[in-house]
């Protein structure tokens, strides 16, 4: 019998991007979909506060709604190669499920 675990922390609303400045590692990936993240800033400030906190960063952008097998593939290839230490995925549920499931192959 296998097991598998979703993490179990979620952070959202007001202040939730600032936690990033607390995270602890050498490499963080951000997941995105769409361009809203990037539109509103929102990735700009992610990507700064990992990079406060001392982390090289990848982008893995352009994650579609309902994730193909291919983009987690892709995702998960990129994952591979860079070995985050931190997996951060930002927007809707897309962009989350996409994560997880490159997450699952990375791991």
């Amino acid at each position: 019998m296998a097991r598998f675990c979703l993490p179990r922390d979620l952070y959202h609303g007001k202040g939730a991007l600032a936690e990033l400045k607390n995270l602890k590692g050498k490499k963080a990936m951000i997941c995105v979909g769409g361009g809203s993240m990037k539109r509103f800033g929102f990735l700009q400030k992610a990507e700064e506060y990992l990079k406060e906190a001392g982390f090289e960063v990848q982008l893995y952008e352009g994650i579609e709604p309902d994730p193909s097998v291919e983009t987690v593939m892709k995702g998960a290839a990129a994952m591979e190669a860079f070995q985050p230490d931190w997996i951060i995925a930002m927007g809707g549920g897309s962009p989350i499920d996409a994560a997880k499931a490159m997450w699952i192959k990375y791991e």
